[in-house]
């Protein structure tokens, strides 16, 4: 945005930051994919506002180079994209204003009716990159939780009624039933899983021939997962009633390989897995908090981890309660994780804290400590109250790293009301 009355609409400004922020790029991840020519008055904003939504971007920065007035905004903002509001510092102080552009950011933020983000500074600059990468991690999760596709198959676990609610951020969800797996379990070729089982490498307390029918549940899960962004299974009490096995180490392995699955039919769990694989870069978790310690708060699951969440060394082995094979056991390895419960209503619990390396029960497990939820510190005792008084679904979906910022800004981006800690340890919370 450029106003002609201003000296700095003339000093050629959006070119240079342009041209620095396209310089940026690669470092952040991002590419510049469309620039436009300078917007003095609200025809040209309705024109490039337009021409900006063909474009099919992930974020529509609008830059102000001088101050402008709210009817050059107003096109900006009917579209049905991430906006950012950014102004350029002045270029000189004292004597005649040259920009008055954070003026302008000021007014053009005051007018906003949906999310938009304000930016201030130039592309150099520490703050300027920080507010920035911040939006672009978040958006990745926005990205998946908008336009992906995932497979619900077989429904969810039996009595587990709160796995039945979808997202409502328009990810689709197609369903199957589990006759489909069944089928692509006949149609699984055998030379390929004896290949598959001849290149395990994994710490087993099986023989090979043992587990021929894990491998041919993890081939066939792969087909049908192919397509989809994830897949919510439900994986028992059919899978092991059937096949005489548990699906954990099949799901384990495919997670190695870079699909995503949920257990237990878990729609909500999977499309948080989804946000915080697309915030990570890494495969996420999916858990139940099972135990309060003075080790911290026990999250645990069956056995479906990838090895890269691995402490050490992993092996296969006997399910804890059915005791068939297989589940993967291990570890949860230390450092800080931030989780993500997407919830009807178009709600979330956005939390996080430290895993410390020790292991708990058998299957996948591991203790959290320094928990935090929405940014604020609780103690793990105050984490469960937190927990429980909101009434959550029981699955827990964990990401790798420090990741609460970006996703409390995702929420914001995707209009989901986050969860305030609810820490009441005594009295009933309804």
């Amino acid at each position: 945005m450029v106003r002609p009355l201003f000296r700095g609409s003339r000093l050629g400004l959006e070119t240079a930051a342009a041209q620095a922020l396209e310089a940026l790029g690669p470092r952040l991840g991002f590419e510049l994919a469309y620039r436009a020519g300078p917007v003095v008055d609200a025809h040209q904003a309705e024109a490039t506002a337009r021409a900006a939504l063909a474009q099919g971007l992930d974020l529509l920065l609008v830059q102000q180079v001088t101050f402008a007035t709210g009817e050059v905004f107003l096109p900006f903002f009917e579209l049905p994209l991430p906006l950012g509001l950014w102004a350029l510092p002045e270029v000189w102080e004292g004597g005649p204003l040259p920009q008055n552009a954070l003026c302008g950011l000021n007014l053009g933020v005051s007018l906003a009716q949906r999310p938009a983000k304000w930016f201030y500074g130039r592309p150099e600059e520490e703050w300027f990159q920080r507010r920035l990468e911040l939006t672009l991690t978040a958006l990745r999760g926005v990205r998946v939780l908008r336009e992906g596709r995932v497979l619900l198959l077989g429904g969810h676990a039996p009595g587990f009624f709160a796995f039945s609610a979808l997202p409502e951020t328009g990810l689709r969800v197609e369903r199957a039933e589990l006759s489909e797996l069944w089928t692509a379990l006949a149609e699984v070729d055998e030379e390929e899983v004896r290949g598959r089982v001849q290149a395990l490498e994994e710490l087993s307390e099986y023989a090979p021939e043992e587990l021929l029918q894990s491998v041919r549940l993890e081939l066939a899960l792969e087909r049908l997962a192919q397509g989809y962004d994830g897949v919510a299974l439900r994986e028992w009490p059919e899978v092991p009633e059937r096949l005489g096995i548990m699906p954990y180490a099949a799901m384990a392995r495919l997670a190695d390989l870079g699909y995503t699955l949920a257990a237990e039919g878990d729609v909500m769990g999977l499309a948080s897995m989804l946000a915080l694989r697309a915030l990570s870069g890494k495969p996420a978790l999916l858990l139940d908090i099972a135990h309060l310690s003075p080790k911290g708060l026990t999250l645990w699951h069956g056995g479906e981890a990838p090895r890269v969440w691995a402490a050490g060394p992993t092996r296969l082995a006997p399910h804890f309660n059915r005791r068939l094979p297989a589940v993967r056991d291990m570890a949860l390895k230390p450092g800080p994780v931030a989780g993500l419960r997407l919830l009807p209503g178009r709600r979330a619990a956005v939390y996080g804290g430290h895993l410390t390396g020790e292991k708990g029960y058998e299957g996948d497990s591991g203790h959290l400590t320094r928990p935090t939820w929405a940014a604020q510190p609780l103690t793990p005792r105050q984490f469960l109250a937190s927990w429980l008084n909101h009434r959550l679904p029981h699955h827990l979906a964990l990401g790798a790293g420090v990741l609460e910022p970006a996703l409390l800004e995702m929420c914001a981006w995707l209009g989901l009301e986050v969860l305030p800690p609810q820490p009441e340890e005594e009295r009933l919370v309804w």
